[in-house]
């Protein structure tokens, strides 16, 4: 009796294996680029947020002056974020700001934003026992 060849023909399937693990490497590349921007963008909007922060709590200041300061924040910047919106409000205690922005997409179908939210003090004169009469 003739015995078999049980040894399949293997050629070719370290091509396949390779093919399929450089494509994971660039999965996991191209996810680790998307987090980097990500970071990236939401430090342009922290940045931005405190800005607006700073020039809408100061002495005097309107909700007007922390938008355009946002504003020419996020434009002196350059990329990184698009899409952005500038939310302002100033009560007579607090100070609130949300920078929303759109980030650079690498990875298509993958839509990511990031949102940074700031509150803090107004600035306001309060007088000393000395300017009282």
């Amino acid at each position: 009796m003739r015995r078999l060849n049980q040894h399949r023909d293997e050629a070719g399937a370290i091509a396949v294996e390779f093919l399929l693990t450089i494509v994971m490497l660039i999965v996991v590349f191209m996810v680790m680029l998307q987090y980097a921007v990500k970071a990236h963008a939401q430090q342009i909007a922290t940045a931005a947020a405190e800005e607006a922060l700073a020039a809408t709590s100061s002495y005097g200041a309107t909700t007007a002056d922390g938008e355009n300061a946002a504003k020419t924040y996020l434009i002196n910047l350059g990329p990184g974020l698009g899409n952005s919106t500038v939310k302002v409000t100033r009560t007579a205690n607090t100070a609130t700001v949300t920078v929303t922005g759109e980030v650079d997409q690498l990875i298509p179908f993958l839509p990511v934003t990031v949102s940074v939210h700031v509150e803090g003090p107004i600035e306001r004169f309060v007088p000393t026992a000395a300017d009282t009469p």
